[in-house]
């Protein structure tokens, strides 16, 4: 649930960048991973928004540790605009067990002002620790569906280890933990994320944590992920035309698609300056529909296109339609 966790950073002044420093647009700045199985790949994303006026320009960022690789999802953000610095910690590179590891990630913003901001990972790696898979993906599941992924937490160093609780910072994630086996000093627990098919679309991550009852293992952390997809999606979801003159007929593509065959019934919301063609009245996994604007006065012009489909867990997809129709 990238959704799942706590929102973006609050709009700042349109100068924020000049008085406050680039450092203001991240949500959040410190990573602790805390204890985690010596071999793992810990991954978090340091997410910002441009909450000012300007262009934000943003150069390769560069680390204190070869342990950990960054990556920039966008480097050039418009107003409004939001993205993340990826860090990728190797937990393989990190030569020391049972110590804390902190790194720092060093973001150079480049425009509007220069300023280098610090980032920082921690955690602490276990020799005696394992978990398999490390990671809860549930992959891809379509919405109004559950699905469940299962892992093994193993501990090798303690006869009486035991899982005392389990929570989960995802709202439609449900945690459940049991014993599998205890053998000598090595004790296994079965741990189960369950997605609640409430879930919306999206691309979603989250964590679960595990309260134990070794004080050198007290809280452990496992990632979950999924992408939930709409039975019937429209992509584009919105169509802007931008500014418009009169006289004109721009016109734009958006795809309708599923993961099985569908009909294209109906379409409303359509007159005689936007309309809709559809390129197949048959049943197929895909469907392009070209939406066209004849506008015939200056202003605003905002409509919603309904695609009425057969199939039965989305019967339809609304596509918003705006355009900023000038003179000639």
């Amino acid at each position: 649930m990238t959704r799942f966790l706590g929102g973006i950073v609050g709009v700042l002044a349109l100068s924020s960048v000049a008085v406050a420093g680039p450092a203001d647009l991240f949500s959040d700045k410190d990573k602790d991973f805390g204890v985690s199985a010596k071999g793992t790949v810990l991954v978090h994303y340091f997410r910002f928004t441009n909450t000012t006026n300007q262009t934000v320009t943003v150069g390769q960022p560069r680390v204190s540790c070869g342990c950990v690789t960054p990556a920039l999802t966008k480097n050039r953000l418009a107003p409004g605009e939001s993205a993340a610095v990826v860090a990728y910690m190797d937990t393989r590179r990190i030569p020391h067990a049972g110590v804390t590891k902190s790194v720092f990630i060093y973001v150079p913003f480049q425009s509007p002002v220069f300023e280098e901001v610090a980032l920082k990972v921690t955690t602490v790696t276990r020799d005696d620790l394992l978990m398999s898979p490390d990671t809860l993906a549930l992959g891809t599941v379509t919405k109004g569906r559950t699905a469940q992924v299962s892992t093994k937490v193993t501990f090798t160093s303690d006869a009486n280890w035991t899982i005392k609780k389990a929570s989960s910072t995802g709202a439609f994630v449900v945690p459940e933990f049991k014993l599998a086996s205890r053998n000598g000093t090595t004790v296994t627990y079965d741990v189960t994320a369950t997605l609640d098919k409430e879930c919306p679309a999206g691309n979603w991550t989250s964590d679960i944590f595990l309260e134990t009852s070794n004080g050198a293992v007290a809280k452990l952390r496992l990632p979950v992920t999924v992408n939930v997809v709409a039975p019937v999606a429209a992509s584009p979801e919105t169509v802007s035309f931008g500014s418009v003159k009169m006289g004109t007929a721009p016109e734009q593509k958006v795809t309708i698609q599923s993961a099985k065959p569908f009909k294209i019934l109906e379409v409303k919301g359509a007159d005689d300056q936007i309309t809709v063609k559809v390129d197949s009245d048959v049943a197929q996994a895909t469907h392009t529909v070209t939406i066209s604007a004849s506008p015939k006065a200056a202003g605003g012009l905002t409509r919603k296109i309904e695609i009425v489909t057969d199939n039965k867990e989305q019967p339809s997809v609304i596509v918003p339609v705006t355009a900023k129709v000038v003179a000639k």
